[in-house]
């Protein structure tokens, strides 16, 4: 049995701080970028990564990638942090790579190319792996895929939606019957409309609902049982942010999933996470 799976999109990021923002016709100067070019990137990798340095080994990140030098890279990289990969499928095409262009004011340009040509869905290891864990969290990832994690799931699970506002990848109907089954939800400020219409539409629930809802500077929002925390941050300046929530998110989970009870904790716990990897990042 697996103790935690992660289900959404893989890719390798190529993250630049730029002199100014693009423009057509003009040129952009690279002022820095990671040593590590390409680097581990995709949320299922930035939670499962923060889980294990958390102390949680049992976590399986479930994604898809190419039969290429850039998929051998991405399976290298989840095995040097003791991610296992077992949950990382091979498909026709190329491995998705994620280009992010910082500006000067701290906005990102973000261009995604999920460049795999073959069918994104749930393969009979990947299914097992869902239809076994303890703990399932759903990442933005393939539509139909999804669904399928969403159903295999067994009933006595607990199931996380790290929401991602994108109604492409996260259909109405699809959000409406995550929230209905989902037990812990973590989503940002500018998402609580998209979680808010999907609660809506799913209706009432019985579960026990924990909502974590981030707030960049102003803190984390908890609510859980009918009372909210307002838990304060400790504000980071830095240059290069993604997969920051992410961490924050495994960080939590790792810290939740060993003390249901103290979600508080858990969250401190992220910010923890999330700090460290920035730090690291300098």
């Amino acid at each position: 049995m697996t103790r935690v799976v992660v289900t959404g999109y893989a890719s390798l990021d190529y993250a630049m701080r730029l002199d100014r923002a693009p423009q057509p016709d003009a040129t952009a100067t690279i002022l820095a970028r990671p040593l590590e070019w390409p680097r581990l990137g995709g949320s299922p990798a930035y939670i499962a990564c923060a889980m294990v340095a958390s102390g949680l080994a049992d976590v399986k990140p479930l994604s898809w990638i190419g039969d290429d030098a850039d998929g051998r890279l991405y399976r290298a990289a989840l095995t040097a942090r003791n991610v296992a990969v077992d949950g990382i499928a091979l498909r026709p095409g190329r491995t998705p790579i994620c280009i992010l262009a910082y500006q000067p004011d701290g906005g990102c340009h973000c261009f995604y190319d999920p460049s795999l040509s073959g069918p994104k869905t749930l393969d009979e290891g990947q299914r097992r792996l869902v239809a076994g864990a303890e703990w399932v969290c759903l990442t933005v990832g393939p539509t139909e895929a999804t669904a399928q994690a969403l159903a295999a799931a067994k009933p006595e699970a607990k199931l996380v939606w790290a929401v991602k506002a994108d109604r492409r990848a996260v259909p109405p109907e699809l959000a409406a019957a995550i929230a209905a089954r989902a037990d812990v939800v973590a989503y940002s400020r500018g998402e609580a409309p998209f979680v808010a219409e999907a609660f809506k539409a799913a209706g009432e629930s019985k579960r026990r609902r924990l909502l974590i809802e981030t707030r960049g500077r102003d803190g984390v929002l908890l609510s859980f049982d009918g009372h909210e925390q307002l838990i304060a941050a400790e504000p980071l300046a830095s240059e290069d942010t993604t997969g920051a929530g992410d961490t924050f998110l495994g960080g939590l989970l790792a810290a939740l999933v060993n003390n249901p009870d103290k979600p508080a904790d858990a969250v401190e716990a992220g910010g923890r996470a999330a700090r460290a990897m920035l730090v690291a990042r300098g």
